[in-house]
């Protein structure tokens, strides 16, 4: 009790990642949807867009590729307010068969985005209850700049523990949770994510160019007018860690090629 007592008493001193208050996509369009970016105090729920082929597995990925995306930009942001040199952490919370599932963390993965695999607790455990219970502890630990768990679903009453854990550790949760479940309660935002066809690539027509993600928001406890309405097409940069709509010019850019027959012609 007099070590909690002493932990509650100085927060920021362990952890001033914590203070962040902005936690934006860094794209003009994503960012009008909510007046002040994402909440850093509270939870935030990432479906994937239900597959019409039934591949849940390409589904899930969407999703977890758009978290790990929000926490790269999450960090980006820790790193420009955070004082000291240790790098933040990310704690990653999730059940064994989720794990079996849809496989581990890649490390050489998480670097090419940005992410220091070093800087990651990952908590697997033999059941649901028992992450989420580790996602909870951790959120009021204070000492996070994220916690991201994966789950098939999450109950109104977990949901409402995250919920408050994050607002008494001023820490945000990402939840991500089974395409066709049930949306959880208790989050301050929901977001619908699916893939689209990668852009082009710059300099080889053979290979992919960057990520694009198609992203809805379907609740934002603090900009209902923000919710539902259409799609927005966002491009991943590498290079600056950053959303961008993606370009209609480049979606275009193979139709509006000459032929080589043509053009001798």
């Amino acid at each position: 009790e007099t070590i909690r007592k002493i932990e509650r008493a100085a927060p920021l001193a362990r952890s001033p990642s914590c203070s962040i208050s902005k936690w934006q996509f860094g794209c003009v369009e994503a960012d009008a949807l909510l007046s002040s970016g994402l909440e850093t105090d509270s939870l935030h729920e990432v479906k994937a867009a239900m597959p019409v082929s039934g591949a849940i597995a390409g589904a899930w990925m969407a999703s977890l590729g758009f978290a790990l995306r929000l926490a790269v930009r999450r960090l980006e942001m820790a790193r420009e307010k955070q004082a000291s040199s240790t790098a933040p952490w990310i704690l990653w919370c999730w059940p064994r068969v989720l794990a079996g599932e849809l496989g581990r963390p890649s490390a050489a993965g998480l670097m090419r985005l940005g992410l220091d695999p070093a800087r990651l607790l990952i908590v697997e455990t033999a059941r649901a209850d028992e992450a989420l219970a580790a996602l909870e502890d951790g959120l009021k630990s204070q000492s996070l700049a994220l916690a991201i768990g994966v789950f098939n679903e999450i109950d109104l009453t977990p949901a409402r523990r995250l919920s408050l854990a994050a607002g008494e550790g001023r820490t945000p949760c990402l939840a991500i949770t089974h395409p066709s479940s049930q949306p959880a309660g208790a989050t301050a935002t929901r977001w619908r994510v699916g893939w689209a066809p990668s852009a082009a690539h710059p300099f080889d027509a053979k290979a992919s160019g960057n990520v694009r993600l198609r992203l809805q928001l379907e609740r934002a406890r603090a900009r209902p007018q923000s919710v539902n309405l259409s799609p927005l097409l966002l491009e991943w940069s590498d290079e600056t860690h950053c959303f961008a709509m993606a370009s209609g010019l480049a979606d275009r850019a193979s139709e509006t090629r000459v032929p080589q027959s043509r053009a001798r012609g």
